[in-house]
């Protein structure tokens, strides 16, 4: 081999295992685990964690880079999780709402199959990277990826009688794992069992105590609480088995119980003082002090909720370090709420009222702690694809947090195509449980 062409080999081998590697000691293989949490927000974390009711959180903050995570309009989960993931606009990667009009008058929701735009495991998936993708908003059908990915459709098997769960072998790819999820389903389906395992309260039982002779069915969200806390249950259940049993260079799993509950949440107000906040809401003269005691007010409320998801935070980020030290996670919701004239709510916002916060952590070997001072939803699929030394995408619509690294790299950019992977198939099965879940949450008619 000439001297020439030996260079020319060896300054491409190593331009090859620097897009592997990241800045590690050693040259230790990173990897990376996004844990959601939609609905999560600091004005109601913040005040338990002043009270010393999140010591984790309180310590995982302060080792961690943080920001109050900007979202967009409409603030819509389903658009919102889609922009993450992608990195884009609603216009570009297509989830623009939840359901849609056909001719007919027939309300379809957006699913996978309206996406125009590659997700962020999808572009992995083109390097050869191993993904574990669970419950990801607008997922269904799961993308043919290499490692395994269950659907949003998925954790309904928890909340469904054994004879049905055939119906979902759908749900997971590859389908070979689908044994697995449908064994975890057996033992995650009993309403009580999952409330006692998740410390949530029975808000069930409370609500029929508290409003005697209401019939809880024609209450808006928490007529299918039961259903919700044995889905993030679930969820929560197999996120732990994949990520203790299997490796992965991307690990991604959703929950929606700060947001699920959070919309409900205000039933549980004093009857009194939830009068009179109404009162003031719909007059428009709720004051700032009176919004910071309103909001106080909730975030007691939500205590339990929140200490559920540290629970989840502090045990799944014990499990990953005992693996792989060279773990970076990014904790993060999609929006946070607001009190306005409508009630305490994330969407239906007037027009001059910004779309509430989210909040983000970042946190790995190589990341300065610290508030960042600008993060928003389309930042993360280019910080990611930064942080595993590959392209950014060069059509995508936010930045690279750079200034969190204790490096410096050169960024590269490239166009990401949607490939074949997202196959125009409807589940008619899929669209009606969607509908159903859309409707019970109160998002449409």
């Amino acid at each position: 081999m000439k001297r020439r062409d030996f260079i020319k080999r060896s300054i491409l081998l190593s331009a090859g295992l620097s897009a592997a590697y990241c800045g590690t000691k050693g040259g230790e293989k990173i990897k990376i685990v996004i844990l959601g949490f939609d609905g999560a927000n600091w004005p109601t974390i913040d005040p338990l964690i002043k009270e010393g009711k999140l010591p984790f959180l309180k310590k995982f903050r302060a080792e961690s880079a943080w920001a109050n995570f900007e979202t967009i309009k409409p603030t819509k989960s389903n658009v919102v999780w889609s922009c993450i993931a992608s990195g884009k606009t609603m216009l570009k990667h297509g989830i623009l709402d939840f359901a849609y009009l056909k001719r007919n008058g027939i309300k379809i929701p957006y699913t996978k199959s309206d996406r125009r735009e590659p997700m962020i495991w999808q572009i992995l998936d083109d390097y050869n990277k191993r993904s574990a993708v669970f419950n990801w908003w607008c997922s269904h059908p799961p993308d043919k990826i290499k490692g395994v990915m269950a659907s949003d459709h998925m954790r309904r098997i928890a909340a469904s009688r054994p004879e049905k769960h055939p119906n979902f072998a759908n749900a997971v790819f590859p389908e070979a794992y689908f044994e697995k999820f449908k064994e975890l389903a057996l033992t995650n389906n009993d309403y009580l069992q999952a409330v006692q395992k998740t410390g949530l309260p029975d808000f069930d039982g409370l609500f029929k105590k508290l409003y005697p002779g209401s019939d809880i069915r024609k209450a808006p969200v928490i007529k299918s609480y039961k259903s919700f806390v044995r889905h993030d249950a679930y969820i929560e259940a197999i996120s732990r088995y994949f990520l203790e049993n299997k490796e992965f260079d991307f690990f991604a799993t959703y929950f929606r119980f700060p947001d699920v509950i959070q919309h409900f949440i205000t039933l549980f107000l004093d009857k009194e003082y939830k009068e009179n906040l109404k009162k003031h809401l719909i007059g428009r003269t709720l004051t700032p002090e009176m919004n910071d005691e309103a909001i106080l007010k909730i975030a007691h409320l939500m205590e339990p909720v929140y200490r559920y998801m540290e629970k989840i935070l502090k045990e799944f980020i014990e499990i990953e370090r005992k693996k792989n030290k060279n773990t970076y996670f990014f904790i993060m919701s999609d929006h946070g709420f607001s009190l306005f004239h409508g009630g305490y709510n994330h969407y239906g916002l007037p027009k001059s009222m910004k779309a509430p916060d989210g909040f983000l952590l970042i946190n790995g070997p190589k990341i300065r702690p610290g508030q960042i001072k600008k993060a928003g939803v389309y930042d993360i699929a280019p910080t990611i694809l930064n942080l595993f030394d590959l392209p950014v995408g060069k059509n995508m619509d936010g930045r690279v947090i750079s200034e969190i690294f204790q490096f410096q790299r050169k960024k590269r950019y490239k166009t990401y195509k949607l490939g074949k992977m997202n196959e125009n198939k409807r589940d008619k099965n899929y669209d009606e449980e969607t509908l159903k879940d859309l409707k019970s949450l109160g998002y449409i008619d």
